[in-house]
């Protein structure tokens, strides 16, 4: 048989072959790295953001369904750093219908364990905050990221709409007409259906 008509590899061609192989396999894995850098560092942003969006949501269904409950003396406590308020909470278990049920609930930084917290006592706990069961939001938060503003009206004006915004709610007895959550750059505000100004003290 002819040198001629047998197929195979050269050296050189097998040479080729083996360097874009290479080169391919190193773009691949050049790109699929990238990739992974990438993923590693926005995903706790993006889990964080995600944690922000429902803290901000859930405070502001609690707070949008704040009623006015004197019955076990105070009924809404306004802090620089802690809220505390009733409010009405869905509620279902097993064999139970979902419903509406009253609660205390209340937020705030948490300093053992860095998170933002919500306490929840129901009629099972006797709206008792120091029995309230807790979620937490925003593990490895800063204390000094967390805090609250509330609505006040502005003394002798007559005004409807000139509000005031303050670190404290001082009118235990009455619901603030608005809240500012503020968690570091982030902020939301709540008007409270409800709610009505008190005058600055």
């Amino acid at each position: 048989m002819n040198r001629k008509d047998r197929s195979a590899f050269t050296f050189i061609e097998l040479l080729i072959a083996v360097t874009i192989f290479c080169i391919i396999a190193v773009s691949v894995y050049s790109v699929f790295n990238a990739g992974i850098r990438v993923w590693l560092k926005t995903n706790p942003i993006i889990e964080d953001n995600q944690a922000m969006r429902i803290l901000f949501n859930t405070a502001s269904l609690d707070l949008k369904n704040a009623v006015a409950y004197t019955a076990i003396g105070t009924n809404f406590k306004g802090e620089p750093k802690r809220i505390s308020f009733m409010t009405l909470i869905d509620v279902a278990g097993d064999k139970i219908p979902l419903h509406s049920e009253l609660a205390r609930v209340a937020y705030c930084f948490d300093k053992d364990t860095k998170a933002i917290k919500r306490l929840v006592a129901t009629k099972d706990e006797g709206l008792d905050e120091t029995k309230a069961k807790n979620q937490e939001f925003l593990r490895d938060a800063k204390e000094e990221d967390l805090s609250f503003e509330y609505c006040y009206k502005e003394p002798y004006s007559s005004a409807e709409f000139t509000y005031k915004w303050k670190d404290t709610w001082q009118d235990e007895a009455k619901i603030p007409r608005g809240i500012i959550i503020k968690l570091g750059e982030f902020k939301k505000v709540i008007f409270i259906p409800t709610g009505e100004l008190g005058i600055e003290k």
